[in-house]
């Protein structure tokens, strides 16, 4: 559904007229640029509160004379659509969506049931509503707060859409990150699981575990919670594209997010891309041992000297092992130095993202659409939910200690 609402640049005067399409969110935020002076306007609509403006944007009265800047919680535009009254992305990935998904069963070996998996995806809580119970209970448990957790699990787990809702915090978990890396990405699952079942048979596993318990299981779960405050945190602006990016639908260059606050996603491929570099560890260690090695003896390092490397060239180390090279496919240190150390312009009115490439940030300049950086970023926190997904059954499984 697209409603139409009305606001001028408190700047320059200029009208808009904002085509807005209505999502599942609680809360759904755009930023945009004035089509006039290019200043940041804003406008939100929280559910039992309604519309609001700002920044630099106040309500006014119909004018549909006025220039047409489309908006959409959860897709992107064509970039000759912005600014056109007849634009409608859902019937663009609509269909890119649903083939994306049914290849994707039928390569599964699933049945493809269309009308129930969307049946399915209607019945579960939104993602933002559902990961603030979620954020509180992991919270609290990680601060040994644990009736509490278990409490406010409780408290809403039965009203989230789940067909067989889970009664402990680590199923809960396991099942919510599987929902934001599905359709397309639970293939990618299934692969890491095959090679975790193909490890636990040989002679060092045993030791990995105990070491998993022991030295990682903390610090992971430290990066994790941080990630997905990070990224959940900012997904009034990621969801302009993740569910697409679910369903293996291309985001090019060529395809413009209507919102644009860059303020609040320009450091998050960065802190993923170190969060996942550090994490791999556990593939690291798993491929090692499912090649006959220790766990901590890479082909030619120790998994200690492996932590010391530069983790640009990490993924190198599983290259050869095709189920979790497939996770990897995402991993640019250059994006993630430019994050870090302020090496991105953002140009709101093209909705360009500049950064520098080569080491130090000293090479050529390089642009991407901001739509392709929410994508890009997107799939990276997709490929750490995955590895995530793969720690809880680990842990929850050898008994180890959970990553929570």
């Amino acid at each position: 559904m697209i409603v139409r609402e009305y606001a001028a640049c408190t700047e320059c005067g200029t009208p808009h007229v904002l085509r807005i399409g209505l999502g599942a969110e609680p809360v759904q935020a755009h930023h945009f640029a004035c089509t006039s002076c290019g200043l940041d306007m804003g406008i939100r609509l929280e559910q039992g509160v309604g519309w609001t403006y700002g920044p630099n944007a106040r309500k006014i009265e119909q004018d549909d004379t006025a220039a047409v800047v489309n908006l959409h919680p959860s897709f992107v535009f064509a970039k000759n659509e912005v600014g056109s009254a007849k634009a409608f992305p859902s019937l663009r990935f609509g269909r890119d969506m649903v083939k994306s998904i049914l290849d994707a069963q039928a390569k599964a070996g699933l049945t493809s049931d269309l009308p129930e998996l969307i049946a399915a995806h209607a019945r579960r809580a939104p993602i933002t509503e559902e990961w603030e119970h979620l954020r509180a209970a992991w919270s609290l448990s990680r601060n040994g707060k644990h009736e509490l957790s278990v409490k406010r699990l409780a408290g809403f787990i039965f009203n989230a859409g789940y067909a067989e809702p889970p009664d402990t915090l680590a199923g809960w978990m396991f099942q919510f990150a599987g929902s934001l890396t599905q359709p397309y990405f639970e293939a990618h699952f299934e692969g890491l699981f095959q090679q975790l079942r193909i490890a636990k048979d040989k002679d060092d596993f045993g030791r990995f575990i105990a070491h998993y318990d022991k030295h990682m299981s903390a610090a992971h779960a430290r990066r994790y919670f941080e990630a997905c405050k990070a990224f959940l945190g900012a997904f009034s602006e990621f969801s302009q594209v993740h569910h697409l990016v679910t369903a293996n639908v291309e985001i090019s260059d060529d395809y413009a997010a209507a919102s644009t606050n860059f303020d609040a996603t320009r450091m998050i491929y960065g802190n993923i891309f170190e969060a996942f570099g550090d994490n791999m560890e556990v593939l690291i260690a798993l491929n090692n041992v499912i090649e006959g090695r220790p766990f901590d003896q890479l082909r030619t390092i120790t998994l200690a000297a492996y932590r010391q490397t530069d983790k640009a060239g990490r993924c190198r180390a599983i290259a050869d092992n095709a189920d979790m090279a497939a996770v990897c496919v995402e991993f640019d240190n250059q994006v993630r130095n430019a994050s870090h150390h302020g090496g991105m312009i953002f140009d709101r009115v093209t909705g360009t993202v500049e950064y520098r490439f080569g080491k130090g940030g000293q090479g050529d300049t390089r642009t991407m659409a901001y739509a392709t950086y929410l994508a890009r970023s997107s799939r990276l926190f997709i490929q750490l939910m995955l590895l995530f997904r793969l720690e809880i059954l680990l842990a929850n499984e050898f008994g180890a200690r959970l990553p929570l």
